[in-house]
């Protein structure tokens, strides 16, 4: 029983020890950074799979990222040696963001498939899993580019300066406001859209308004001089 147990201890002990190197390991198919501890969990799930069902399912996963349709009920079957639903859930997700961060990367695609390999799948499931990236890379990224956060841009600004000498609104008379209209263009895929956007503020606002904007100004400046 005490050689049991201490041989049960000294396994214990190398997997914690291999699941720390793991977790110091920089992977470029992850921005450089470790793996997360979660994707080390479901690799030993996937090993389970046969690399077949591995190019199925990756190749659903690719066609889903670039804007198509998901077929949950194709996935399952493909994944049938999987009976725990919530195995079958994270093994997509794993896959899922594990093809999301390569392309993000522009990982190599030798390189996904060694370090998917150091990360304890077997090779043929990262050839298969790596193949299907190679062919919709291009496809991936073009998609991903289109999703790509854009900050909105304006086009116009016109201002307007009024003195306030009678209102049934206000009790403070005359008493100077600025009024604004921004001409803002949006963009949603390849539709683009003009909105204006008109608002109103005192004199005392608009000078701390006007303060503001010239401190972020200089401040823009002075860190284009840094980098040059």
């Amino acid at each position: 029983i005490r050689d049991r147990v201490s041989t049960q201890s000294t396994g214990s002990k190398f997997q914690t020890r291999l699941w720390d190197s793991f977790k110091k390991m920089r992977f470029k198919t992850f921005g450089d950074l470790d793996a997360p501890d979660w994707i080390l969990k479901e690799i030993s799930i996937l090993s389970k799979v046969s690399a077949i069902k591995i190019r199925l399912v990756c190749a659903q996963i690719s066609t889903y990222l670039e804007g198509g349709n998901l077929d949950y009920a194709k996935l399952v079957k493909d994944l049938n040696i999987l009976d725990d639903i919530s195995d079958l859930k994270a093994s997509i997700a794993a896959l899922t963001y594990i093809i999301k961060c390569a392309a993000k990367y522009d990982v190599h695609h030798d390189t996904l498939s060694r370090e998917l390999q150091q990360l304890g799948l077997p090779k043929e499931h990262s050839e298969s899993l790596s193949r299907v990236y190679t062919k919709e890379r291009d496809q991936l990224r073009d998609q991903f580019q289109k999703e790509t956060l854009k900050l909105e841009k304006l086009e116009s600004l016109d201002w307007r300066l009024d003195f306030i000498v009678s209102s049934s609104d206000l009790k403070d008379l005359n008493s100077p406001s600025v009024q604004f209209n921004l001409k803002i263009q949006t963009q949603n895929g390849d539709e683009s859209k003009v909105r204006s956007n008109c608002f109103e503020v005192s004199a005392e606002k608009f000078r701390v308004l006007l303060y503001e904007l010239k401190k972020a100004r200089d401040l823009i400046t002075s860190l284009g001089e840094d980098n040059e």
